[in-house]
This record gives C-alpha cells, structure tokens and sequence, in this order.
C-alpha cells in the first residue's frame, strides 16, 4: 500500500512540475513557463484585467534583436504577456524587451524605461507616440476590489478596477541624425494628465513652441490623440 501512495504522489508531483516549465522552439531554444491551464484563470472575479480581451492576437515578441511571431494578450494584473501554445495560456521565463498586439490600432508595449512613481524598468508601457526625443507612455495596471458593504447584494463580490497614468519620455540628449541608438535608460520620465498645464509643466523648455502650435491648430488638448500630435510636432524642431 506504501508503495502504490508514493507512486500517486510521485505521479502528483510530476503533473504539477509539468505545468510550471516547458520548452517551447521558435527557430532557437527558450524556456517559458505554463501559469495556467486555461484561458479564464480569474473566475471568481468579474470583468476582464486582459488587453485587448480575454481571447488572444496576433502579434509579435522581441527577444533582444530576435522578433517572433505569435498569439498574446497582454495582462494588466499580473504585469505580463501572455501568448498560447499547444492550447495553453503561456508567460515567457526569458526577458521580453517589447510586444505588438495587431488590431485595429496596433497596441505596441516596450519595457527599459527609467524608474518613476512606484514603476520600475522592468514594468510594460504602451507606446502612444514613439518619437525620438519624446514617447507618450500610458502604463496600465488592474486591480482587484473587493465590495464591502454588508448590505449590499453584492457583498464580497471581487472585480477588476483598470487604471491608466501617463507619462512622457524625454531624451537627455538629442539624438544623432547620421547615428541612432535609442537607449531608454537615457531619458527622464514626467508624470501628466490631459490638459495644457500639465504639457507645459513637463517641458517647460518647449513653452513658447508649444503655446504657438496650440494656437494655431486650435487644439485644446481634450483627448491623448491631440497631445501625442503635440509632441510628433516638437520631435520635428
């Protein structure tokens, strides 16, 4: 009887490893790990912490200069991109410097940049604008709340709360016609909101271009479309 118990916990042991590590090949080797089974793994939560949605795109991983193609999803909880492979939901274990999500706008997320609030260079930014002296960073993270109202019907119902902060990223040197190596460490992070102020604020050395341009385009900076136009402007001085 001792023999067949050690034999099942043995054999418990092995499935459980098995859905920890894998190896998957994409023209080279590289490890990933299998942190869930399926696609749905918070149903005790209402709504969704996944980008675009719960199923996955089409889009790519760069790994270093290696670009590779596959189906992801971005997780606003965990911090992670997620991408299937034999019908499982996998994470990659290697360093993932920048995805791509294909839709209708394709969702562009870079990781490197310097440390600002409570985020580190480890942390996913989506990509808004991508210039060479400034990027608009949206980082977006989800949350889970929990109600704790006794009287409410809904009492102890858990579901994810979605946050987005921008940021602005800004070259501290400008960068080389002839030579360009972008190096994200190599820059400073400023928080912002949506309004005029806070675009001044933030590059205070751009004021007088950036009130001109405001100007005559008759912006009024009501939605982060007309402030990335701002800075695709600026990049352009």
């Amino acid at each position: 009887m001792r023999f067949y118990i050690c034999r099942i916990v043995l054999g418990v042991l092995y499935l459980m490893a098995t859905k920890v590590m894998a190896q998957v090949e994409y023209g080279y080797s590289r490890t990933i790990r299998i942190y869930a089974p399926n696609f749905k793994p918070y149903n005790d939560v209402e709504g969704s912490p996944f980008i675009p949605g719960d199923s996955v795109q089409n889009g790519w991983l760069v790994y270093g200069q290696k670009r590779v193609a596959a189906r992801l999803r971005y997780n606003s909880y965990s911090g992670e991109v997620e991408y299937v492979e034999g019908g499982k939901v996998l994470t990659p274990v290697n360093s993932v410097a920048e995805f791509g999500i294909v839709t209708d706008d394709t969702l562009r997320f870079r990781r490197g940049f310097p440390s600002v609030a409570t985020w580190s260079p480890i942390d996913f930014y989506q990509l808004v604008y991508d210039g060479r002296q400034t990027k608009l960073l949206k980082r977006i993270v989800s949350v889970v709340k929990t109600n704790t109202e006794t009287m409410a019907n809904d009492f102890g119902k858990k579901r994810f709360e979605q946050h987005e902060d921008y940021f602005i990223w800004t070259a501290l040197a400008k960068p080389s016609i002839d030579t360009y190596v972008e190096k994200l460490s190599d820059g400073d992070m400023k928080s912002v909101v949506l309004n005029k102020k806070s675009l001044l604020n933030t590059l205070p050395q751009k004021a007088d271009q950036i009130n001109a341009y405001l100007t005559e385009q008759k912006i009024k900076l009501r939605s982060w479309k007309e402030f990335a136009g701002v800075l695709k402007y600026l990049d352009t001085l």
